[in-house]
């Protein structure tokens, strides 16, 4: 067996089944697909060591027939503890450009703040639904536009933390890298056309730019905690 970079794994949860997913990633296309049903639900302990049990065997089953080895995947998860949660930031400055810096402290600073005063949740997309610079709207990141004043009106998509805890130990179980976890309520809206019984068509599209308005977030691993370093569609 061997790995590939032109592949991607995905796992699509919902209370009574888990997908796996293998998209090639030079022909953006979603290529196998297994699936199982979770004994009785997810969120019940009782059946953990069960539905290990069943996603160690799909995996194997998955990668002897690709004759890949599955070692990291990203995660598409329906949950009925999904919350859509919108508020603004705002700051003002002496006259400067406006650059990405600015609104990396403004989306760091918000999500601190949310999560100082929230323990139950954990963000899982932050987008930008506008840039309010000096009273005009830009619906994109005016970039280096001189301004004194700027409010951002921003979205978090969050889900339960004891949800993602469990999802992380049981992939953790698994010797699988969860490289990003997506929301299906959330992802769900940029399907267009496409049918998405896996749950993962859809995670796919996100996190390959589907919505050009969402933040990208990178875990700082060094510091363990919720912030992040790397937070732009349009950065590096």
């Amino acid at each position: 067996m061997n790995n590939s970079k032109n592949v991607d794994f995905y796992f699509g949860i919902t209370e009574r089944k888990i997908y796996i997913c293998f998209f090639d990633n030079e022909k953006s296309r979603l290529k196998n697909t297994v699936n199982f049903d979770i004994p009785g639900s997810l969120n019940s302990n009782l059946n953990f060591k069960i539905v290990t049990s069943l996603l160690k065997e799909n995996i194997r089953k998955l990668e002897k027939d690709l004759g890949l080895f599955l070692n990291s995947g990203n995660i598409s998860i329906k949950s009925k503890t999904y919350q859509n949660i919108s508020f603004s930031v705002k700051d003002t400055y002496d006259e400067r450009k406006l650059e990405k810096e600015v609104i990396i402290k403004l989306v760091k600073g918000a999500m601190q703040e949310f999560y100082n005063s929230e323990k139950n949740l954990t963000i899982l997309h932050v987008i930008i639904n506008k840039y309010v610079v000096d009273d005009k709207v830009y619906k994109i990141f005016p970039e280096w536009k001189k301004f004194k004043k700027i409010v951002l009106e921003i979205e978090l998509i969050c889900l339960n933390n004891n949800l993602i805890n469990k999802l992380t130990k049981l992939f953790n179980e698994c010797k699988i890298d969860i490289k990003k976890i997506v929301s299906y309520d959330y992802a769900k809206k940029f399907l267009n056309d496409d049918k998405d019984d896996t749950l993962c068509i859809s995670a796919y599209k996100i996190l390959n730019g589907a919505n050009q308005s969402e933040v990208i977030l990178v875990e700082n691993t060094t510091k363990k905690h919720s912030l992040f370093d790397r937070i732009f569609n349009f950065s590096d």
